[in-house]
């Protein structure tokens, strides 16, 4: 599978495909669903369909709704993928197996392996790209390790949260009121990453947005937002060990806000590009909430709860025969 590893829990099998030149069509099944590629060259027109129902076509910024629901159905987990999304999960692995076997044309993708026009991680994965590298141009020693540093942090995943009961941030600093917000993971492993934020918190008087900030909590009087991740934590993550070289740290704040006041329009686009009705990321705990358990399954002599979204619960402790469904 190109571009990652696959990590759906079903399969993608393909079930037929035809190579013609005015309208080349694969057909995939991918569980209980099938997938269906058509791409008219002279148009273009690339169009994918799940269940019979259109996802995709050329010129929209996003697959529907529809395909965000099957990839967590299916397993997709934001925090834990790095480098994937639904988007990406479609145009980087699912599209290129499908059309594996045409030959007449090439597929109108970009550089980023994505149609013109869709709004996805790999666009916010750019603009960060192209942000730290723009970081090169002074030669001053703490510019120069700034710019290692952050280059040794790419960007990994973009994680919406959308949970009101939230109370902690996600360095674990409790506020008052809901936390919602955007966190982007940076690292080159998970064993070794730091995460930066963009808090809304819903407080009287409205919502108060916080800038990009490095982790941290609202000051007092509710106008600022105090960051508690230092520099030695990036240094630490980025692998250049955790002191602090003299003039690092206000060259790294300085870097750090123009490397995202070019990344932010990306995220506000991906943000907008999210498919109507579909959630953003929520903590485990609360996806659970407000669910009905409509089977129960045993994998390995483990009882696997299964909710009426298609997620599952493991059950520690219950063996088979031990669960009853009315």
């Amino acid at each position: 599978m190109p571009k990652g590893a696959w990590i759906l829990r079903e399969p993608l099998t393909v079930l037929d495909s035809v190579d013609e030149p005015y309208l080349e069509t694969a057909l995939a099944a991918l569980g209980d669903h099938e997938i269906l590629l058509q791409y008219a060259p002279a148009t273009p027109d690339l169009r994918v369909f799940l269940d019979g129902n259109a996802v995709f076509e050329l010129g929209q910024a996003s697959p529907s709704g529809a395909w965000f629901k099957v990839c967590r159905e299916l397993g997709y987990e934001p925090e834990a993928h790095w480098d994937l999304d639904p988007a990406l999960i479609l145009f980087r692995q699912v599209v290129p197996v499908l059309a594996r076997d045409w030959h007449e044309n090439p597929l109108p993708l970009n550089d980023l392996g994505l149609p013109e026009g869709v709004v996805c991680l790999a666009t916010v994965q750019a603009a960060w790209e192209s942000a730290v590298t723009g970081l090169f141009g002074r030669n001053d020693a703490p510019s120069r390790q700034v710019a290692a540093c952050l280059e040794g942090l790419p960007l990994r995943a973009v994680v919406f949260h959308d949970d009101p009961s939230r109370r902690e941030d996600f360095v674990g600093t409790g506020v008052d009121e809901p936390l919602l917000g955007v966190y982007l993971h940076l690292g080159a492993s998970r064993s070794r990453r730091v995460t930066l934020s963009k808090a809304t918190v819903v407080a009287t008087g409205g919502l108060k947005m916080s800038p990009w900030a490095l982790g941290g909590e609202w000051t007092e009087d509710g106008r600022d937002y105090r960051g508690t991740l230092r520099p030695e934590a990036f240094l630490w993550a980025a692998g250049l060990g955790r002191e602090v070289p003299p003039g690092f740290e206000p060259a790294f704040q300085e870097a750090l806000k123009s490397v995202l006041a070019l990344v932010d329009p990306a995220v506000d686009a991906y943000r907008r590009a999210w498919p109507a009705g579909v959630v953003w990321h929520r903590d485990p705990f609360a996806r659970y909430l407000n669910h009905m358990i409509v089977d129960v399954r045993m994998e390995g002599g483990q009882a696997l709860l299964i909710l009426d979204d298609g997620t599952d619960i493991a059950v520690a402790g219950l063996k088979s025969g031990s669960v009853c469904v009315p």
